[in-house]
């Protein structure tokens, strides 16, 4: 049996992921449909049980939270914007029952807005209904199954990362220590439907996301990173370089990305989320450190 535990702050479409999951082939397996956080709106089904919280807590916290209530022998992350296709659990327990203890699904592009489509190939290009299947070093959080065990001995999400950025890399990273596969099926995917359908929103976004990957990596020293190594006072300097750092990572990303290339519209848009990107990193980078 598989949990499915759903972080929620407010989601206007709760009720629709909820129902994408009553809709599933597998429904037979899912033995509970927890979502954690708060719900103003009131559209939490009662076919799922509601965990609200007193105050909006991370993402983090929220998945945790819920992880500690599971009974399934796997738990689903999903997320509060993203709609399941009618086979995604079926799928997901099919890779498990093949010996993959975590296993990550894809997102099919919401083109309906342009700032949603140019954040969406900014932050998950990597796992696209287009992309290969394989073992990957990152699978992000929005649609992820692991062995209820597994996640338990992997110590959970990371909840010093505030918001939603930052911890699934973390998570993965830990996974990957303990010697567990991270394994990515295209065939199982989501849609995507966030409510960043403005400029604004989507620069901060990005600038949670550029947050959230230099705490990582100042938090696990994993990796070697440009940024670690810059002295403070070349910091101003590098966010003015910004824009043509942008450019030439968007770029790049068109290059070695051939699906990309149909999207050539979303360029610039893009463009202007990395630079959101940069002022996160760029910030984080002069915050002081914590560890555990």
């Amino acid at each position: 049996m598989i949990s499915i535990i759903i972080p929620n702050l407010h989601s206007p479409l709760i009720d629709q992921v909820v129902a994408a999951i009553e809709r599933q082939t597998a429904r037979e397996h899912i033995g509970e449909i927890i979502v954690v956080g708060q719900d103003r709106f009131g559209k939490i089904p009662a076919s799922a049980r509601s965990v609200a919280t007193p105050a909006p807590i991370s993402a983090a916290a929220a998945r945790n939270l819920g992880a500690r209530q599971a009974a399934g022998e796997h738990v689903l992350f999903l997320d509060a914007d993203c709609l399941a296709a009618p086979d995604l659990v079926e799928r997901l327990l099919a890779r498990h029952a093949q010996g993959y203890a975590v296993v990550g699904g894809a997102m099919a592009l919401e083109a309906d807005s342009y700032w949603v489509l140019c954040d969406n190939l900014l932050s998950f290009h990597d796992v696209l209904v287009s992309a290969a299947a394989g073992a990957r070093e990152y699978l992000p959080s929005f649609c992820l199954s692991i062995r209820r065990a597994v996640f338990a001995q992997s110590g959970g999400f990371d909840e010093r990362y505030a918001g939603a950025a930052g911890e699934d890399m973390d998570l993965s990273l830990r996974l990957r220590q303990h010697g567990h596969t991270l394994y990515f099926d295209p065939a199982a995917w989501v849609e995507h439907r966030p409510p960043r359908a403005s400029a604004r929103a989507m620069w901060r976004h990005q600038r949670a996301f550029g947050r959230g990957y230099c705490q990582v990596v100042r938090q696990n020293m994993l990796r070697q990173s440009p940024l670690l190594s810059l002295h403070p006072p070349m910091l101003p300097l590098i966010l003015a370089a910004s824009p043509a750092l942008a450019c030439k990572d968007i770029l790049a990303l068109f290059v070695r990305s051939p699906v990309l290339r149909s999207r050539g519209r979303a360029c610039f848009g893009m463009v202007w989320g990395r630079i959101g990107w940069y002022t996160g990193a760029l910030g984080a980078r002069q915050a002081p450190v914590v560890r555990s």
